[in-house]
């Protein structure tokens, strides 16, 4: 064997094997960037106004997976378990470092087993921009008193 080689062989026997972009896998609770389909903040996931959302995406992607981090409450964790049980959704309790979730620590990630490479993942943006786009319907003008008179 080569110098290299064995030191290789060394270093996976110390380290275990090298991962490609740990920090993301961190982030992102175990996933990379590009399979995921929405994240939501542990603030985000206290309020039951996304259920309607994530149930959409959870029927739109029946083969994805819920990543719930085993820090956020018993009652969030719950409450999206039953969820993903509605759809027949996988979910996973994924532990992270973090000893207590903040406000803006991300509580939830939906990931697919391939990439879909989404540009907006955040629940809060999606949301949004849904509600921006839809088509505005517009109103009659109504005639006024004297233009019916007048006319």
């Amino acid at each position: 064997m080569a110098k290299k080689d064995i030191q290789d062989y060394l270093d996976k026997g110390m380290y275990g094997t090298p991962k490609i972009k740990p920090d993301e896998q961190k982030k992102y609770l175990g996933t990379y960037r590009e399979r995921v389909v929405f994240i939501m903040t542990f603030d985000e996931a206290k309020q039951n106004a996304y259920d309607a959302f994530c149930l959409e995406k959870f029927a739109n992607h029946p083969d994805g997976t819920l990543l719930i981090d085993a820090n956020s409450s018993m009652t969030i964790q719950n409450h999206f378990m039953k969820l993903t049980q509605q759809k027949k959704i996988d979910f996973r309790l994924v532990d992270s470092d973090a000893e207590r979730l903040k406000g803006d620590d991300i509580a939830m990630v939906f990931t697919l087993s391939k990439p879909i490479d989404l540009e907006d993942i955040s629940v809060k943006e999606k949301l949004s921009k849904k509600i921006t786009t839809t088509p505005n319907v517009q109103k009659e003008k109504k005639s006024g008193f004297f233009k019916k008179i007048f006319s």
